[in-house]
């Protein structure tokens, strides 16, 4: 079996990779384009904080050691669990949230139907966020206190599997809808529109990650005995959420990282004289100037 501190390590290793690729979104989009953040990039510096926060009291519980042993059970292991619920369940939606307000970016008032379809998609999910929000608090009666009192407990958010099941069949059907929204979208672009859709290729490529680690955590807390492991499909899924969103805008920064390489190496090439047709030829197919959008330039 795994062990604790190997959890710790994969968990802040997806945790750091969040907050570098975060911070390439923001960079390319204050510092590159001049411009100021957008609702999306709230929305998903709000999912990055739920990860810190779920990473928070996955570290308090690996400080108390009840992450190796589930039975310990004390009044303050049981509040760091109820927080602990609130972090994922939850902050899960933001980075939903954050993907769709890039929609509502992408698709133009011309796609009347491609709109209505969209304001759906924003209020289910809306409500599968606010239905999680109140199940995590009143699952065990209008007392939410009940999760961290005194005594043995007969019901706690925690590890309520009816709830578990409830609150991830909600969270896949509001991703695998997130997903397969911009499919229609590929077909009725423009063929000049090629950024948006490579743009929305790399959304659904990425999303599908997202889905299948979501199904792994699904079958290990729900098949697979080994407990320990569901802290790290839980802060997989939410770290990989994140980054996965972050990664839609942050092509100006690639393409700009593979331009100095690519002059680094021509500057090699003038010093040793030795010529690089390759790399001039995919220079000047790399030429484009721009996309379509703030989030494809």
């Amino acid at each position: 079996m795994i062990s604790s501190r190997a959890v710790m390590g994969f968990e802040w290793s997806f945790m750091t990779l969040a907050y570098i690729t975060v911070a390439c979104r923001i960079y390319v989009r204050l510092v590159m384009r001049k411009a100021r953040l957008f609702s999306a990039d709230y929305w998903l510096i709000l999912g990055l904080l739920s990860c810190q926060g779920l990473l928070i009291c996955d570290t308090i519980t690996y400080s108390m050691d009840a992450m190796d042993d589930f039975t310990i059970d004390n009044v303050a292991i049981r509040k760091i669990r109820f927080a602990t619920n609130h972090f994922f369940d939850t902050g899960i939606y933001f980075p939903k949230f954050s993907i769709i307000a890039f929609y509502f970016n992408l698709v133009p008032i011309s796609q009347p139907k491609m709109r209505i379809a969209l304001y759906c998609l924003a209020g289910l999910t809306t409500s599968f966020a606010v239905i999680t929000f109140f199940c995590d608090w009143f699952w065990c009666g209008p007392d939410p206190s009940i999760n961290w009192a005194k005594g043995e407990q007969e019901c706690t958010s925690f590890t309520s599997m009816t709830l578990m099941r409830l609150l991830w069949s909600m969270n896949f059907t509001s991703e695998v809808l997130n997903v397969a929204y911009p499919i229609p979208l590929l077909a009725t672009l423009k063929m000049t529109s090629t950024r948006k859709k490579i743009g929305l290729v790399v959304v659904f490529g990425l999303g599908v990650i997202t889905i299948a680690v979501s199904v792994g955590r699904f079958v290990t807390m729900g098949y697979v005995d080994n407990a320990i492991s569901i802290y790290i499909w839980a802060t997989a899924e939410i770290c990989i959420s994140v980054i996965v969103v972050a990664l839609t805008a942050v092509r100006p920064l690639l393409r700009k990282l593979t331009n100095l390489k690519s002059t680094t190496l021509l500057m090699s090439e003038d010093r040793s004289g030795v010529p690089a047709i390759p790399l001039n030829r995919s220079r000047k197919l790399g030429g484009f100037t721009g996309g379509s959008g703030v989030y494809w330039q």
